[in-house]
């Protein structure tokens, strides 16, 4: 990230180093930036070379303060260099045992949303079908507790689907589940892989910024990771109601019985099964097909709205509530259109 020159990447610890240096203690009143700085540096002969320069750990501070994680004790030095902190971990073993949660989750604060698709820009994959005309269309998964997770509607009836970096052979020896509840658009592909995979999930809220990650059908791309920012703006308990009669019968059976989150980032063709991530770098849902509207009413996504199916639904099926299990698996292909 250009803010901070790179350091998400180069030194993944850092901030939770800080947080460490910084924690409430006896001597907290001695401690500064430059100290900080100082002591993460390369013994040079009689002086010391900085790892991290200063100004870029000041800035992440006062990104910590405006989050409301940091206090700040003492500031107004000359560049920050000699201001103090204090930060309290309540739990020396919990802050110990969930050491990678909390990495992730306080570089998400600092470091925003380029940081969370960096994180999980390895986990989207592409999604290609053929349709029985011989035409191909894409969609989305994200690699999950040792599968693949992806919209019902792109493993339903497709004649041939490939799904990159994935064999055929893997694919047919899988188990596919899918929610009881036909309404539901997420499916679950359990092929067994004990992929050592860091996945962070949590419940939505409303107005929470959130990320969707995806592979839109663009003409002549099967391999196109996008990223759209927007923010929660409504749980829809039950269904959406549309004003006319005969698309609000097709409403009823899409949406009844679940709830819904409606986001402002448009869910194109094809982000359908990508990850919807909060700005605190958790996968929060699934984004789904919207409601098909004809010509004459228009697109729902003319609004510029998306629908993401929670996250609760997905955890229901992996524990085996409300689960069912397709057994129809022939139609997976070797992965041709999308490089590998």
């Amino acid at each position: 990230m250009k803010e901070f020159n790179d350091y998400d990447r180069k030194y993944p610890n850092l901030v939770m180093d800080i947080l460490d240096y910084f924690k409430i203690e006896s001597g907290i009143d001695k401690k500064s930036i430059l100290k900080f700085c100082t002591m993460h540096g390369k013994k040079n002969g009689g002086g010391v070379d900085l790892v991290y320069q200063p100004e870029i750990v000041s800035r992440i501070c006062q990104k910590l303060c405006k989050k409301n994680k940091l206090s700040a004790l003492r500031t107004g030095s000359g560049l920050g260099f000699d201001d103090n902190y204090g930060f309290i971990i309540h739990n020396k073993h919990e802050w110990e045992r969930n050491y990678n949660k909390l990495r992730h989750y306080y570089n998400s604060l600092v470091y925003g949303f380029e940081y969370i698709y960096y994180f999980y820009k390895e986990l989207v994959i592409p999604l290609v079908w053929e349709k029985g005309n011989g035409d191909y269309s894409a969609g989305t998964g994200f690699k999950f507790y040792g599968g693949i997770v992806t919209a019902r509607h792109c493993i339903e009836d497709p004649k041939h689907l490939s799904i990159k970096g994935f064999s055929a052979a893997e694919l047919r020896e899988s188990q596919i589940l899918v929610p009881n509840n036909p309404n539901l658009d997420i499916a679950f592909i359990d092929v067994g892989r004990s992929d050592d995979l860091e996945v962070f999930i949590d419940d939505g809220t409303i107005l929470q910024d959130v990320l969707v990650m995806g592979y839109p059908k663009i003409p002549a791309f099967t391999d196109f990771l996008t990223a759209e920012k927007g923010t929660i703006s409504s749980k829809a308990e039950s269904r959406l109601t549309p004003t006319k009669g005969a698309v609000a019968a097709f409403g009823d059976n899409y949406l009844s019985g679940a709830e819904l989150m409606l986001i402002t980032a448009r869910i194109r063709g094809g982000n359908s099964g990508g990850p919807v991530i909060n700005e605190d770098g958790s996968i929060i849902g699934i984004a789904c097909q919207t409601p098909y509207y004809d010509d004459e009413i228009g697109d729902y996504d003319d609004l510029g709205y998306g629908i993401a199916v929670p996250i609760k639904y997905l955890l229901e099926v992996l524990r085996g509530k409300n689960q069912t299990t397709r057994k129809n698996k022939d139609f997976f292909r070797d992965n041709t259109l999308c490089g590998e």
